[in-house]
């Protein structure tokens, strides 16, 4: 086997995003996006901070906002970072089979049909299908049906102006005025829609965004400076922060594929 095809894949799009390999073994993460967790060998264990609880499981769904310390035990994963308005979550919450108390919030455990799951995200590890099939099998996993709760547009809206700005620093009161609300209303209720703060979701797509970047061939430190990051350090802080993992340790074994309006772009890194 060649060592592109023993390296991490992630797929990433403008709505979701998936990564198929290893991770740390004790890993660290806030939960920006909620995020479907898929084992490929062993359980995972689930450590809840406040209760020091550990929750074993083979699949679980993590709401946004969470803060999660996990021990993969050497498995390689599958971890499918869903759409920010967090309707895939309502379409896959009734797939799991139980839901656990995690502190003061809850996830979900045991997603149906997970070893037909485990068996595409394998395919997908060894056979590195093109970006749009991937992310056809991505949206078979979450299913068409369910209807979910529509989304207030201001915060749809606001969603789309940091998403397509986000090297900028536009500021909250700016956000609030394009889409007509106070600041502390708009602060509200972004984290209310989203699960994560204003600050944090802008991190999370300046993060995505230098993976972009990457592709084009820039550097690392490059990379994150044209996706609005003030150096290397910064973007260190915040990828450990909100991935549990090294930008380093990634870059080196990652192959990123994007899929973007106007076509796609793969880089092996």
């Amino acid at each position: 086997m060649s060592q592109a095809l023993r390296k991490a894949i992630i797929y990433t799009s403008p709505a979701r995003s998936l990564y198929v390999g290893r991770v740390e073994s004790i890993f660290r993460r806030t939960n920006v996006v909620s995020t479907l967790l898929v084992s490929l060998d062993d359980e995972l264990q689930l450590v809840d901070g406040s209760s020091r609880q550990i929750h074993s499981g083979t699949s679980f769904l993590i709401p946004a906002g969470m803060d999660v310390t996990i021990n993969t035990q050497g498995a390689r994963v599958a971890m499918s970072f869903l759409d920010d308005m967090d309707a895939d979550l309502g379409r896959l919450i009734p797939r799991m089979k139980s839901e656990v108390a995690f502190g003061s919030n809850r996830l979900f455990t045991g997603i149906e049909h997970e070893q037909s799951i485990i068996r595409d995200a394998e395919y997908l590890s060894r056979e590195r299908p093109a970006t749009e099939d991937a992310f056809d099998q991505f949206q078979d996993w979450i299913g068409q049906c369910g209807a979910s709760t529509p989304c207030d547009e201001r915060i749809v809206r606001t969603a789309e102006l940091i998403r397509e700005n986000y090297a900028d620093n536009i500021s909250v009161t700016e956000l609030a005025r394009q889409v007509n609300l106070s600041v502390p209303r708009l602060i509200q209720l972004f984290k209310s829609v989203t699960g994560t703060p204003i600050r944090r979701y802008r991190l999370w797509w300046r993060v995505l965004a230098t993976a972009e970047n990457l592709t084009a061939g820039h550097s690392l430190t490059d990379a994150a400076i044209a996706a609005g990051f003030c150096d290397y350090s910064q973007f260190s802080r915040v990828y450990r922060e909100l991935t549990g993992g090294s930008p380093s340790a990634a870059k080196n074994n990652t192959e990123i594929r994007v899929l973007k309006r106007n076509g796609i772009q793969a880089a092996m890194l």
